[in-house]
């Protein structure tokens, strides 16, 4: 559920990146003024962009290292950390202490996606993303 989580809202972002740390490949989707379904919902009046691909535990560590050294937001949960079985962390690994904080992943991790993300974590990372990852 977590993980869904985060692809919903990268579904938020209406734009496109340029040459940034982390690039996302977009589709768009739309048809402009279909129906709704028999339950009311399903009806799109405009055009929208989604990532074509689940956010990866490697972009996510960009995303930490570039706005978590004190981690003020919690954006880092240690499940992460935690490869125990396959429901629980995405090997992203903290190292270093508050005001210091730096996090890697292994490469044979990175492209997998990222887990344990809150609708909170989801909303700062898309947000990073939209306002050019600074």
């Amino acid at each position: 559920m977590r993980k869904s989580i985060l692809v919903i809202a990268v579904v938020l972002l209406v734009f496109a990146l340029s040459a940034q740390a982390v690039t996302v490949d977009w589709v768009t989707v739309g048809n402009p003024g279909n129906a709704t379904d028999d339950t009311g919902y399903g009806g799109v009046d405009y055009e929208y962009r989604i990532g074509k691909y689940e956010v990866t535990a490697g972009q996510y560590t960009e995303f930490l290292n570039a706005v978590a050294a004190t981690d003020t937001y919690g954006l880092y949960n240690t499940n992460m950390g935690d490869i125990s079985s396959s429901s629980k962390g995405c090997n992203i690994q903290r190292s270093g202490t508050s005001g210091s904080y730096s996090y890697s992943v292994a490469a044979d991790w990175a492209n997998r996606p990222v887990n344990q993300v809150s609708w909170y974590d989801t909303l700062r990372f898309a947000n990073w993303l939209h306002n050019g990852q600074p």
